[in-house]
């Protein structure tokens, strides 16, 4: 038996260690997996056998480069290098012309193990109707009690995921589709396939037919904008076959009567909940982008194809974004880690684009989600989103569609012993370039130019005592030391004092400094304005120099509320002083900086 590049699908030596160690079954798949007596390894994949490597390069990789190759994984064994927090891994899927079509990922440790799918048989605690086997990652469980407790790898009693494992914890895998899929391809066609082989029982002599639930995601890093995909699946000589047979679950609900199907039309081929989507049983508020799912309608071609081609439909998806975008024009977002846990994905607080219903050449800028009727976020809210709970990277989950259907494997004599998944990627017709790719959102936002703020402000009494801050991330040159930063302090009457402000603890990015007024400090008397001046000398990618000024008015004790006068400043420079009439200001900024509650801004890097 042959893979599409004409290598034996199998050693045979692997065969017969499966073998000896499990029941012979006609069209399953094979697995050292026992889901009644689950048996760990360390660092050996469980639910291994299965996926034939005949065309899989599987790297074991650290996490901030994944071009290169840190370990290795025997695909004989399944063994593979000890790893670390700071590493990963990706499987290269190549074609017939050893070309790498697509990556496939699962999670990256302690969450994930390579090589990123596991095959699962007889899980008897799957609900009916969906088959008690599958094809998933290769994860391990979070927390399944609020405890805190995880049975990831690096516990001390790791709990592999199984079909039955709980909503969320991370049981698809993901085949990145690349440009060698589109190579050539015209807008409207087809592209170049991407092949995953699974080997069955060559001993079997049963007929019995075996169904698997396929736990997947399609992600389109081709470089272009696609409007659908095909998924076939062929038999050990690249056949459709009759033996062997696709499903999208259509009447196979029989817990009803009459039966109905297993999964709606918008759940066979869908963009994430947590972004197109009602409230329901798993989600307690809607979708950032819409409550309406985004997807596409998959219907089955003939048994053993499934696929669409054409508009998305549901959601508002293709209203903001055009259609199915590919990774290089993926928009930015900026995340909450709201449940303080990095192995968890944080929950997506505003965008860098255009929302739906906007007028023609309208300009990209930060928006909140449809909830907040895409209202752009206060300056207070961004720099409330600049700490170590805070990040801004690719929404990466508008690429990515997730796919529910069932492969139905019959008598493996009438298969050759093995059978492949087949995904194609469908090259969309409109190639438009979305607005905000060419304006790009800031970097470090807010923190790569300087703010400075005065408390208390727009006003204050004579005597009091002020506070000055500056918050800039271009200061934080040592995340290991508190650093300092000298302003200048001056009334309107040309008196002027120098002024050390410290960062408020190491890599905080954020300075400050109490300043007496009155007898005891800078002269002030009713009406005296006093401001504080920074001179940003890193600001931006140019490293322009930028001067900033905060502004505070002194009034008496006793001065009615009508009375007291509203500083507008005239100057330009950025400075954060308050005007009533200015949106680009929010005043609880500087209670914020006087609470201690700005952070430096985190970034995380993508693979």
């Amino acid at each position: 038996m042959k893979t599409q590049n004409g290598k034996s699908v199998l050693g045979l030596s692997l065969v017969t260690a499966m073998l000896l160690g499990s029941s012979a079954y006609a069209g399953k798949i094979i697995t050292d997996a026992d889901v009644n007596n689950i048996v760990l390894t360390k660092d050996k994949q469980f639910g291994f056998g299965g996926w034939n490597f005949e065309n899989i390069d599987v790297r074991i990789v650290d996490v901030s480069d994944f071009s290169g190759n840190v370990g290795t994984f025997n695909t004989v064994t399944g063994v593979y290098t000890t790893m670390g927090a700071d590493m990963s891994f990706e499987s290269d899927i190549k074609n017939e012309a050893d070309v790498i079509v697509g990556h496939l990922h699962g999670k990256d440790w302690p969450v994930g193990e390579p090589s990123g799918i596991k095959i699962i048989n007889d899980d008897a605690n799957v609900k009916v109707p969906k088959p008690v086997n599958c094809i998933m990652t290769s994860s391990y469980l979070g927390d399944l009690d609020d405890s805190g407790t995880t049975f990831y790898l690096d516990s001390a009693t790791p709990k592999p995921v199984l079909c039955s494992s709980p909503f969320q914890t991370h049981k698809r895998f993901k085949i990145n589709m690349l440009p060698s899929t589109v190579e050539g391809i015209a807008p409207g066609s087809y592209g170049k396939p991407v092949d995953l082989v699974f080997n069955l029982d060559p001993t079997d002599a049963s007929t019995e037919s075996v169904r698997y639930q396929v736990l997947q995601k399609i992600n389109n890093y081709t470089d272009v904008r696609l409007d659908g995909y095909k998924m076939e699946v062929l038999d050990a000589n690249g056949a459709k076959n009759a033996a062997l047979t696709l499903s999208i679950g259509e009447g196979e609900d029989t817990t009803n009567d009459p039966a109905t199907n297993i999964w709606s039309d918008d759940e066979l081929a869908n963009f994430s909940h947590g972004l197109w989507g009602p409230i329901d049983t798993h989600f307690t508020t809607p979708g950032f982008f819409d409550e309406v799912r985004a997807y596409y309608p998959a219907a089955l071609a003939d048994p053993q194809t499934i696929s669409y081609a054409g508009d998305m439909v549901g959601g508002n998806y293709q209203d903001i974004f055009g259609n199915w975008l590919p990774s290089i024009w993926a928009p930015v977002g900026i995340f909450h880690d709201d449940d303080n846990n990095p192995e968890t994905d944080g929950a997506l607080r505003a965008f860098w684009g255009v929302p739906p219903g906007a007028a023609e050449g309208t300009l990209p800028a930060w928006h909140k989600g449809f909830v907040d009727n895409w209202a752009e976020p206060t300056t207070a809210e961004l720099i409330g989103w600049t700490g170590a709970l805070y990040e801004e990277e690719t929404i990466e989950d508008v690429l990515n569609l997730g796919l529910n259907y069932i492969v139905e494997v019959g008598e493996n004599a009438k298969l050759g012993n093995s059978f492949t998944l087949r995904v194609t990627p469908h090259v969309a017709l409109d190639q438009t370039v979305p607005i905000y790719v060419d304006i790009d959102a800031p970097t470090d936002y807010p923190f790569s130019k300087g703010i400075v703020g005065i408390l208390p402000e727009p006003r204050f009494t004579v005597g009091d005592t002020l506070t000055v801050g500056v918050a800039d991330h271009d200061l934080n040159t040592d995340p290991a030391k508190a650093e300092t930063v000298t302003v200048k302090v001056a009334n309107d009457a040309g008196v002027s004092q120098s002024v050390v402000l410290t960062e408020t603890d190491v890599d905080t990015s954020r300075f400050s400094a109490e300043v007496l007024t009155g007898d005891n400090g800078i002269a002030a008397s009713q009406g005296t304005v006093i401001t504080v001046t920074y001179v940003d000398e890193r600001y931006g990618a140019e490293d322009a120099v930028e001067t900033l000024t905060a502004s505070t008015t002194a009034v008496a004790a006793d001065t009615p509320p009508a009375e007291l006068p509203v500083y507008i400043p005239s100057s330009s420079g950025g400075g954060c002083t308050y005007n009533p009439n200015s949106k680009n200001f929010d005043i609880t900024f500087l209670f914020m900086m006087a609470l201690g509650l700005l952070y430096p801004f985190r970034r995380r890097f993508l693979k």
